[in-house]
């Protein structure tokens, strides 16, 4: 998968701009706060619906209450048109087209897969344990259509459940519908679980190896992650119902649902020891830049490859870790990376300006 041309209306600073690719690696460069990072954003935008840093509401152009992202991608050897309306009216309404054919969002989204990489993934194991959270939806949303609509169900459950249970501890319910609840949230969470355990098991086949080699730190690493027991839905399912039966006490003095894959996390270790308290900085990059690797091949369908969005981050890395990045990356994976200076290196170069007007506010070299 390529990008072939990307066209933004209303996006964060950018009023109006159009982009030609012509090449599989991208470069970014201009000052800070010029827009390259939006730029990222609106690529990202375009696979996910959202943005991987603020609440959509963000992205608009100040003072705008619609925006448009149009992106033409080579996939699959065919040529096709990603299109996406946003419209504020209170609410944010939103249309989709493929090749000019209106699609509900379930269907458009993932058309196009994007790994992102910026400077704050670096702290990714030492922030609070949603932050990992996010990361497993957020890559198991573009690999299965059928995860991103069980975490949809699962989090309209959890919240009639959490909704009963404040009820419940206040008086203002009996009760009766918290079994249905609690089914229905261990049938949905337990595949959910599932699929997140898939890809833990597929990132400890390879994590050593690649970590090994871009740190330079002969050193195994195993990825855990902390949840419920059992490796078929029987057996995960069995787990999630005799968890929820022992937590229902606990669940109605909190108010508050105590089991299932919104509590979960995933850590690194070695040799049985947490990695992140130990691990000087580059070693956290190396750690999380294995991570990164390992999501790119994840999400690899045959000759159908996800977009790589480096934001900021060849500055974070030493020459060796670099060197090893972009010689990995070579021939594989359509890259877009910003700088604040220009790198030397085969790439489609654009330099964005400070005053973004219109198309002519960037430069092409």
């Amino acid at each position: 998968m390529r990008i072939k041309n990307i066209q933004i209306k209303n996006f964060r600073n950018y009023p109006s701009l159009e982009i030609e690719i012509n090449n599989d690696v991208v470069v970014l460069s201009g000052p800070n706060a010029v827009g390259k990072t939006n730029l990222l954003e609106s690529v990202y935008f375009a696979s996910l619906f959202k943005s991987f840093r603020d609440d959509t509401e963000f992205i608009f152009l100040k003072d705008a209450n619609s925006l448009e992202l149009k992106l033409v991608l080579e996939k699959d050897g065919e040529d096709h048109e990603l299109q996406i309306f946003l419209e504020k009216k209170g609410k944010i309404y939103a249309n989709f087209l493929i090749d000019g054919v209106k699609k509900k969002r379930r269907q458009a989204q993932g058309f196009m897969s994007v790994v992102v990489f910026e400077p704050t993934d670096v702290d990714m194991f030492s922030k609070p344990p949603d932050v990992r959270r996010k990361y497993l939806n957020m890559v198991l949303s573009q690999k299965s259509l059928e995860y991103l609509e069980d975490l949809g169900s699962y989090k309209k459950v959890l919240y009639q459940k959490t909704r009963l249970l404040a009820d419940l501890k206040a008086g203002k319910s009996q009760g009766r519908d918290l079994n249905s609840w609690n089914e229905q949230l261990a049938e949905l969470g337990s595949r959910i679980i599932l699929e997140r355990k898939k890809f833990i098991s597929f990132l400890n086949t390879s994590i050593s190896e690649i970590y090994t080699t871009i740190s330079g730190f002969h050193r195994s690493v195993e990825v855990e992650y902390q949840t419920l027991a059992g490796e078929t839905m029987e057996e995960v399912l069995s787990s999630f119902r005799e968890k929820l039966a022992l937590a229902q006490p606990r669940e109605l003095a909190s108010g508050s649902c105590l089991v299932g894959p919104h509590r979960d996390d995933f850590s690194l270790k070695s040799e049985g020891l947490f990695l992140s308290p130990f691990s000087s900085r580059g070693e956290l990059r190396s750690q999380v830049l294995a991570l990164k690797i390992l999501e790119l091949e994840y999400l690899s369908q045959g000759d159908d490859k996800p977009i790589l969005l480096l934001d900021d981050v060849l500055s974070e890395l030493d020459e060796t870790r670099r060197t090893f990045l972009l010689k990995y990356l070579q021939g594989k994976f359509q890259t877009f990376i910003t700088t604040t200076h220009p790198l030397e290196m085969p790439a489609q170069h654009i330099t964005l300006t400070p005053v973004m007007e219109e198309e002519e506010a960037i430069e092409q070299n």
